[in-house]
């Protein structure tokens, strides 16, 4: 169960990132949710930093934030998600000026890698300005791209989006995907404040129906990140088993 003080700190953390992979972009303006559109690939990815890809979580972070300590705990969070998931992503940041976000695109730069997740320098440094679990705010945003490039490993976005006029069902998965990941983390250490990434995700969901960007109702996207959640955490699904339970579970919604 959640604890009252992961219940509080999740809210506070939601202040601080909720605009991500939901704020449009002027660079951006074929794109509906995280999943970069190739029409604008050419205009946010050559502004990115170097790419580099977290194998074991020893690669030193490209561009370095200033705080030893934290790139190193990044460095290792992403080669977790990168096991978790079985991907291995390109990450870069590159420049949010024009509206905090992050993104995930099939494109890649380094040989093997399985797309690309792109993380906004300004909301890099919103998301570690909160007072309360900022590795874990962190965490939860690139755990929810990730899930993208595992959509994109399987060949699951036409899948789920098949028939509809939003990309809610893809960012539902991710969404699933990135409770997946929390629950993980929850089984390994069990004071992980997991219900940070449930809260946040469900304090920004929307009832733009209509908008090719709907991402789900505030209900939808908590809900989803407790499905993986529990998946993971007190079901012991393996990930083919939470990629396929993912898969019914947007496609009824």
């Amino acid at each position: 169960m959640w604890s009252r003080r992961e219940v509080v700190a999740g809210g506070m953390l939601a202040l601080c990132f909720g605009a991500c992979c939901r704020a449009e972009s002027s660079r951006a303006p074929h794109t509906f949710g995280c999943s970069l559109a190739d029409e604008d690939i050419d205009a946010v990815y050559p502004h990115g930093t170097d790419t580099r890809t977290y194998f074991t979580g020893e690669e030193p972070m490209i561009p370095r934030s200033g705080d030893r300590d934290f790139d190193y705990a990044l460095a290792q969070t992403l080669a977790k998600i990168s096991d978790a998931f079985g991907v291995l992503p390109g990450f870069a940041y590159y420049d949010d000026s024009d509206s905090r976000n992050a993104y995930a695109t099939s494109r890649t730069r380094l040989n093997r890698a399985d797309g690309t997740v792109l993380v906004g320098i300004y909301l890099q440094q919103q998301l570690r300005a909160g007072k309360d679990h900022p590795e874990v705010a962190v965490a939860a945003v690139c755990s929810h791209e990730f899930g993208h490039i595992l959509q994109y490993r399987h060949n699951l976005v036409s899948r789920v989006n098949a028939g509809q006029s939003t990309v809610k069902r893809s960012e539902l998965q991710a969404d699933y995907f990135a409770g997946y990941y929390a629950g993980l983390r929850k089984k390994e250490r069990p004071s992980y404040p997991a219900a940070v990434v449930a809260v946040t995700q469900g304090n920004y969901g929307d009832t733009h129906f209509n908008s090719p960007s709907h991402h789900g109702t505030e209900a939808e996207r908590g809900a989803a990140v407790v499905r993986g959640f529990n998946a993971a955490f007190r079901e012991g699904k393996t990930l083919a088993q939470a990629i396929e339970e993912s898969t019914n579970y947007v496609l009824t919604l």
